[in-house]
């Protein structure tokens, strides 16, 4: 059985991971988009966590006979890696983890366990055990999660055809042969160590041009602006928000009766975002509650403005290099200049954001000023 896919081509698949993908747990995340709300500045970026997870499910499969392991509970698991999604992807996760005590992977073992994914992975043979074991990050041999891992692959390329940038664009097939597994992660061959850069790098580039691109972080925080507020409120509740795909939160905000929720709402549908007042650099002792709270002191509205501190992730990032007898011989940031520089620049990378309405802009930008000047 196959599925065709506009980055992998033909994505196979057996009757089990047949019977996993068509369960409402897996159709939901049709309903999920990959990059939250980043179709308002990049048109077609209308992909969700259905099709990323069927893409991190085949590179596994992929990486893992080019290492002669047997894929059956990798692959499993990496299907199923983003099932605890809650509604615009990462955006709402903090929201969720705040009300419901768990992230996305605990969110996720539960729905498995509860569901009838369960006992088709139970009756199928394969080992439900390792299956979880597997699906928990951190243990999946970097397979799935490292920094060279299956879904990092798989969304560096998705984001970047359906963005339409060049940034995410990466040497899959030269990386996949030069991936092996040493001492139970994944290694990077020293004949690959120029695809594993091109990887690192372009994950920066599509960090700092599109996952933190301006206007996507308004947009998104106006959102995540709504939803809190929904909370407080109770109109809706964390294990609801949990459990809803994306248009299910708009309607719920929409239909909140709380004004200031369904406004802010429309105003992201249809595009009126709010406008930087300020953006630059600054150090770790400013804090966003500061920020916020200087703001609202001049009389704009708490749901009348964002404020987001911007950092890219991937200092801590590194992995193995071995020889062609798969030893391992040292660590890509021992043996890359690009890369030890790349780690600096990502570790000193830290700007306020602060947006809101234009008639508002120059009371915000003068209350920010007072305190990072």
């Amino acid at each position: 059985m196959e599925i065709r896919d506009p980055v992998h081509g033909n994505i196979a698949f057996d009757e089990t991971e047949e019977a996993i993908i068509d369960t409402p747990e897996m159709q939901r995340l049709r309903r999920i988009k990959q990059l939250d709300v980043a179709c308002l500045i990049f048109p077609g970026a209308n992909h969700t966590r259905f099709e990323h997870s069927l893409g991190v499910m085949h590179v596994t499969k992929e990486l893992t006979a080019a290492n002669r392991i047997v894929a059956g509970e990798f692959s499993c698991a990496a299907l199923l890696h983003d099932i605890g999604h809650g509604p615009f992807s990462h955006l709402c996760e903090n929201l969720v983890k705040e009300y419901t005590k768990k992230d996305h992977e605990q969110t996720g073992e539960a729905r498995i366990r509860e569901s009838a994914i369960r006992d088709i992975i139970s009756g199928s043979g394969l080992s439900f055990g390792r299956v979880m074991g597997y699906f928990r990050a951190g243990r999946t041999m970097d397979i799935v999660n490292g920094a060279l891992g299956s879904d990092r692959i798989d969304y560096l390329m998705r984001d970047a055809h359906y963005t339409g940038v060049a940034y995410g664009v990466i040497d899959y097939e030269r990386l996949k042969s030069r991936l092996t597994i040493s001492k139970g992660r994944i290694a990077i061959f020293e004949s690959g160590i120029a695809a594993a850069e091109a990887l690192l790098i372009a994950r920066y580039f599509m960090h700092s041009n599109v996952y933190t691109h301006h206007a996507k972080i308004i947009a998104g925080e106006m959102l995540l602006n709504a939803a809190g507020r929904a909370l407080e409120e109770g109109a809706i509740s964390g294990a609801e928000l949990s459990r809803m795909h994306d248009e299910q939160l708009v309607g719920a905000l929409l239909g909140s009766g709380i004004a200031a929720c369904s406004n802010t709402v429309k105003r992201v549908m249809e595009r009126r975002i709010y406008k930087r007042a300020y953006y630059g650099t600054v150090g770790i002792g400013v804090s966003q509650r500061e920020i916020a709270e200087a703001i609202t002191r001049t009389g704009i509205g708490r749901d009348e403005f964002v404020v987001h501190v911007v950092s890219l992730p991937g200092s801590k990032d590194d992995i193995d290099v071995a020889d062609a007898e798969g030893r391992r011989i040292g660590r890509l940031t021992e043996l890359s200049p690009f890369i030890k520089t790349l780690n600096s620049v990502l570790t000193g990378t830290r700007k306020l954001l602060v947006a809101c309405d234009p008639k508002n802009a120059g009371k915000a930008n003068a209350a920010v000023r007072r305190l990072v000047s």
